[in-house]
Parts: C-alpha cells; structure tokens; sequence
C-alpha cells in the first residue's frame, strides 16, 4: 500500500511562459513511497528511452483531467501562486512536491559520506543519478572521444600497468623497494593509471575534480622541486663542494655520537654503572660507529655516481626529492639504528626475564594442569634468586643506553614522519578545490535543506523548496582527496608510549 507520494518538480518548468507542459520522467516505488522524478530538458538524449509521460502542469484549471477515462494522469496545477497535485479531479492523494533546480543536484549522489546519508537521501541518490545521466548523453564529445587520445592515452596505460607490475615482483620488494623514492615512484605510477582511467571514462563531476586537482598539484609540485633544484645549485656549484660540506657534517655528527658513547662509559650525571657491562656495551657500538663511518669514506664514489641519479629524479617534483631525503636520512642514520636495536633488544630481554623472575615471590608455581599448584623447589627458588638479583642490578646500565638511542631513535622517527606527510600534502595541495568550494559552492556541498514553501489543506499537497548548503573548507578537500593516494596512518601515542617502555621497535609514523 502506498502511503505517500513524492514528486521532484524542476523550477526551470516554473519558468517556462508556456501554460501547459508534459510531464516526462519515472516513477519508482521505495518502502511503501512512490517518487516521481520529473526532468525538464530531455528531449533528445538517449534517456528519453527510460523516461515516459505520466501527466502534465499547467497554470490554469485543468478541465480535461475529468473527462480523461484513464485516471493514472498526474495533474500538477499552479494557481495564483500555489502548486497543487492530484490524481484527477475526482481522486485527492497526499502529495509532496519537492521544488528543485536540475544544475545543483546534478552531482549531489557524490557528497554522501556515510550510510545513515544514504538511507536518509535515497530519493535525492536516485534523482542525482538520473540528472547527471541526461547531462552526460547531451554533452557533446570530449578528448577520451577522439580516437588519436584514446589510443595514445591506451599506449601510455599499458605501459604504466607493465611498470606496476615489474615493480611488484617479489625480488624488487624485497630490493628496490626498501628504498622510499622507489616506492613513492611506484605509488606515483599507480596514481597515474588512476588518473588515466578516469579520464577515458565518463565519470561524475566529483571524480574529474579528483583528477584536475591532483594534476594541478603535481604541477605546482614540480615547479617548486625546480626552484629548490635551481636554489641548491646556487649554493653548491659542484657536486663536490656538497659531498665535501656534507662529509663535514657527517663527521661532526660521528664525534658528536662518539663524546656521547664515550660520556656513557665513564659516569653519566654521577650514576655509578657496572662497569665490566658500560664497557663492553661502550666498546660495541663505538666500534659500530666506527664501521659505519669507514664504510661511507670507502663507498664515497658510489655515493657521488647515485647522488647525480637522485639529483635527476629530483626535478621531478618536491615530494620527489622529500623522498630522497628520507632515504638519505635512513642512510646517514643507519649506525643509529644499529645501536637502538641492540640496546632495545637487550632492555627487553632484561625486562621480561625480570617479569617472569618476579613470580618467585608468589611462592608458588602454576602448573599446566588447572586449579592445581606446586611448591618451587629449593634450587629453583636459589637459581631465580640470584638471577634476578643479577638482572636488577645490570637493568640501570642497560635502561641509560636505551634511553639515550630510543630519543634519538624517536628524533628520527619523528623527522620522518612529519616528511611522509608533507610528501602527501603536495600530492593533495587544495588548489583547486578551494577554487570550487569559492567560486562554485553547490559542488561542495554536503546537506540538502528542505524549506516549506506552501501548504493546501484543500488539496492535500506540501510543498517543499530544496536548496544546498555548502559544506566547510576542510570537508570539501577531504572529500575531493584521491583514493589512490595513501593516507599516513594515524599517530596513537599512547601506543607509542607502551613500546618505548616495553623495548619494541619503533617504525616511522
């Protein structure tokens, strides 16, 4: 049984000086509801094989409506001023027109974000689906429609796809792709056959503005990776009077790491370490530090040959040479790393064989059978004691170098961290959506407000007015970000906090 009757009536109709105008469009039926999508201007467009004539407006009274024999005639009638629907003159039903303008719903099915949206704005969905449908049959061709562009733009996508998949094989991500700029590179591919796809179909408006603003942004990001190219050669004016400024930096950060070791083997802010361990912990990773830096001085020629390679690539963009900034932070880093994950690894080796050692005072040890218990032995009890006496005493040596590299650890981290997500920025710079949520605002917009325009009691019809509010500046860029591009993961520190103290390895954020 239908209960109520819904029909989306188009303003240009209103407009129109004719006094009387077919109704032309369809009907669906959604929980006990039947919606009438009325359109205004489809003729001539391959719609019109979906679409069929169910009544007709007119501004006068209707007179024919009663001697018409078939009464599934909608009569829509406008009288000084008021609009008023029904079946014929003889049948009155609960209607409710909703006035609205077909350009500014035309994209609206795009801006839902969730299914409470969806289930709310079904009927505006369906309408905004429609609209944009007859608007793409009558548009004339585009540059997918040539066939010189599809066959180039077909070309180009088969080799970008061929490129993916070389860069997924399994040799390359175990090799290659440990590096950033080779992944960002891989990344960038894959947004590049998105973009391409998209552009040879006729997709809605809210994809091609995805698209123009992503290649907007890759403009904008290669015209400032140009001036940071053309500003870094006027400060070094050879490769070599960079290496020879870098290698100094490198090797002030060498002595600075090593004054640190040293500074811990002796007696850091007046704690009194164990000595035999500070020393053998001190002697160990001085001696990393040591490898590392000679490993640089011998490697420097290699160094040079793929600094040209990563200067090349760089013109590519800003975000391309953010990349090769975070490979270049990893490299000059690594010894860091080294020492962190081996004083991380000894912290947690302590700190659980402390926790697990610590059940001796429970004076009881569990047994895999449940609700059964035995007694520890005296040798047990001898053995846990003194080794948890030897952990506790070794914990104060081992927790000072742990915490001096973990905070350079996080240091890195951080740094990295904040370079992934301005790498991402420039893949997402808001050009030229704030131009459309300024300029253009009914395609930002993300709420449909319904206005009571009139009420007949005497005919049993409300009418409603729908008008877009524009949504806010930050949900119009979120909404137009690409769904190739990846989103840095969300920082929990509170999990980052639980594995600092528990000695787990930290990855860039």
């Amino acid at each position: 049984m239908i209960k109520k009757e819904v029909v989306f009536f188009p303003k240009p109709i209103l407009d129109s000086p004719e006094i009387t105008v077919d109704l032309v469009g369809l009907t669906k039926l959604v929980n006990d509801v039947r919606y009438y999508f009325i359109f205004a201007n489809s003729q001539g467009t391959r719609a019109d094989c979906y679409m069929h004539k169910f009544g007709h407006f007119t501004r006068t009274t209707c007179y024919g409506c009663s001697e018409n024999t078939n009464h599934n005639i909608l009569c829509i009638t406008e009288i000084d001023g008021n609009l008023s629907a029904n079946w014929s003159l003889n049948r009155l039903n609960n209607f409710v027109i909703i006035l609205y303008e077909p350009s500014d719903l035309c994209d609206y099915g795009t801006i839902l974000k969730n299914e409470n949206d969806i289930n709310s704005f079904v009927c505006f969905i369906m309408l905004s689906k429609w609209l944009s449908y007859v608007k793409n049959t009558k548009q004339t061709k585009n540059w997918s429609d040539f066939k010189l562009t599809k066959y180039i733009a077909s070309y180009v996508l088969i080799l970008l796809n061929a490129l993916v998949m070389i860069f997924d094989l399994k040799i390359l991500k175990a090799t290659l792709l440990r590096l950033t700029l080779f992944q960002y590179m891989l990344d960038v591919a894959k947004n590049y056959v998105w973009v391409i796809e998209n552009l040879m179909q006729k997709n809605n408006v809210s994809s091609k503005i995805k698209v123009i603003n992503y290649l907007i942004s890759c403009i904008w990001d290669a015209i400032i990776g140009i001036f940071c190219i053309y500003f870094f050669n006027t400060i070094f004016e050879s490769s070599n009077n960079f290496f020879s400024y870098t290698s100094s930096i490198s090797y002030q950060v060498i002595m600075a790491l090593q004054s640190t070791l040293q500074w811990l083997m002796g007696s850091p802010a007046g704690l009194k370490l164990n000595d035999p361990l500070n020393s053998l912990l001190g002697t160990c990773f001085l001696f990393l530090v040591n490898l590392w830096w000679s490993f640089l001085v011998i490697c420097r020629p290699f160094l040079e040959f793929t600094f040209q390679v990563y200067m090349f690539i760089g013109k590519f963009g800003l975000s391309f040479q953010i990349a090769i900034l975070e490979d270049v932070l990893a490299i000059v880093s690594l010894h860091v790393y080294w020492i962190y994950v081996y004083a991380a690894w000894l912290y947690k080796l302590q700190w659980k064989s402390l926790m697990i050692l610590a059940k001796l005072f429970v004076g009881r040890s569990c047994t895999p059978q449940p609700g059964r218990s035995i007694p520890y032995t005296t040798q047990q009890l001898y053995v846990g004691t003194i080794s948890f006496a030897i952990l506790l005493f070794l914990l104060p040596t081992t927790l000072i170098y742990y915490i001096v590299f973990v905070v350079l650890r996080i240091l890195l981290v951080m740094t990295k961290g904040v370079l992934i997500r301005l790498r991402y920025a420039l893949q997402v710079l808001p050009i030229y959506t704030s131009l459309i949520w300024f300029f253009k605002p009914n395609s930002a917009a993300g709420i449909i407000k319904l206005n009571i325009a009139s009420k007949s009691d005497l005919s049993n019809t409300v009418v409603l007015d729908a008008t877009l509010v524009a949504d806010s500046w930050w949900a119009t860029v979120n909404h137009y970000i690409p769904e190739s591009i990846k989103r840095p993961l969300t920082v929990s520190w509170m999990t980052l906090l639980e594995r600092v103290c528990t000695g787990k390895l930290l990855y860039p954020i």
